[in-house]
């Protein structure tokens, strides 16, 4: 739900098959929900009294999330406060205060505490970024303690929960800080959690690479990599809502066709990167979200949805691909060998010729398939009418546009 819940993206979500959501950000698509300091309100209260707690808000946003079957990440902190009067990205004033207080936040959504929840959430993140000061102004030191006081008051609390962060930014070396002293303090570590934004859809995985050479060094090998906070990024930060023409240029980009091209060459690069979860920020009306402010689907969103009807063949084949830098290809077949699909994605703005070759088609007879496309005027939608091939030239010539994915649907010809 967004804007309070006049939108409603619930059919969205249930044809994407949405398996994982982060709550992150919720006061800026919802309503005051979700954070630390608007469930509990009053930060000198007592952290035992219900009455203490805000929970109506969040508990209906939560709810309507269940409800679809999602599993929900639990974000333990604040959302950003850019330009506010109040900030919270300072260290606690208690770190002990802060796991009492996030000790009864689980007990209200798990535990039923508080006229609370069952809801058997698993996945419990602590804090946002704080390898940037617009998330946390202490040191590095300062936010280490933080974690290892929480994280070891939740897990002994709440031994089955799954406790993690830091919601890492970008730099690795905060990362291998915090998780050496996390070694050192024998602190649990069940998950890492990192965010990238950038204009490479292969560093996605490289710095998958590479958190997870971090987490196996310090002895958190098994741990899950959770990223989640990934999207297209700016050319440059700084020019980022100060410079209108680069403001309106990077936005544009994360949601047309460019973004969309973006999207599924990350959700093909992913299969092979050492990822457990990915989230996408973000499936809301935000300024980075799949939808209009109204909830009308943008280009990203057709991406999302071709990908999930890879899962419809979801036997993974080999395919090879020689079709220039800045392209993707992900081949399946479905479980009863009737169905094969592939997932392109043309990162370039440059159009490319492409022949797709089969061999050794499970089925005796022609093959019939169909094309749909997300590029500029399509949305995901038929590139003309279902075309047969004979079974002694299993083959498609397609001219690939610029920025745009194709996904290719084969079937046996009746």
């Amino acid at each position: 739900m967004c804007a309070r819940g006049i939108v409603d993206l619930t059919r969205f979500y249930k044809e994407l098959g949405i398996r994982y959501v982060r709550l992150h950000d919720v006061p800026y698509t919802y309503d005051d929900a979700s954070d630390v300091n608007y469930v509990f309100p009053h930060w000198d209260a007592d952290p035992d009294n219900p009455a203490n707690y805000e929970f109506r808000q969040t508990d209906f946003h939560l709810a309507a999330i269940s409800s679809l079957g999602i599993k929900v990440i639990n974000r333990l902190g604040y959302s950003i406060d850019y330009r506010t009067p109040v900030s919270h990205a300072t260290p606690p004033p208690s770190y002990e205060r802060f796991a009492a207080i996030c000790k009864r936040i689980i007990a209200h959504h798990n535990e039923g505490w508080a006229n609370g929840q069952h809801a058997n959430i698993e996945y419990w993140e602590i804090w946002n970024e704080p390898d940037i000061r617009v998330f946390w102004t202490g040191t590095p030191e300062q936010f280490y303690r933080l974690y290892v006081e929480t994280a070891k008051a939740l897990k002994q609390a709440y031994p089955k929960i799954k406790i993690g962060g830091p919601a890492l930014a970008g730099n690795l070396g905060f990362l291998d800080g915090m998780l050496k002293y996390c070694q050192e303090q024998k602190a649990p570590v069940d998950f890492v959690s990192w965010h990238i934004y950038t204009r490479d859809y292969r560093a996605v995985a490289r710095t998958a690479q590479a958190v997870r050479r971090t987490m196996t060094h310090w002895g958190y090998g098994s741990a899950e990599s959770i990223l989640d906070e990934w999207n297209y990024g700016p050319k440059d930060w700084n020019k980022l809502f100060s410079d209108v023409a680069a403001t309106k240029e990077y936005f544009d980009s994360t949601q047309n066709e460019v973004g969309a091209a973006f999207d599924a060459a990350v959700l093909t690069s992913l299969q092979d990167a050492p990822v457990d979860i990915a989230t996408f920020y973000s499936g809301t009306t935000f300024m980075w979200g799949m939808f209009t402010s109204s909830g009308v689907p943008l280009k990203p969103y057709y991406a999302f949805l071709a990908f999930r009807r890879m899962l419809d063949t979801p036997k993974r084949l080999s395919i090879s691909l020689d079709g220039g830098m800045g392209m993707t290809a992900l081949a399946g077949m479905s479980d009863d060998q009737k169905m094969l699909r592939v997932l392109i994605a043309n990162t370039s703005p440059q159009a490319a010729k492409l022949e797709l070759q089969f061999k050794d088609l499970p089925w005796n007879s022609r093959s019939g398939y169909e094309v749909h496309v997300v590029d500029q005027k399509s949305d995901l939608t038929a590139a003309g009418p279902g075309t047969r091939m004979e079974r002694s030239n299993p083959s498609i010539s397609l001219e690939v546009g610029g920025s745009s994915v194709y996904l290719v649907t084969l079937q046996p010809a009746p």
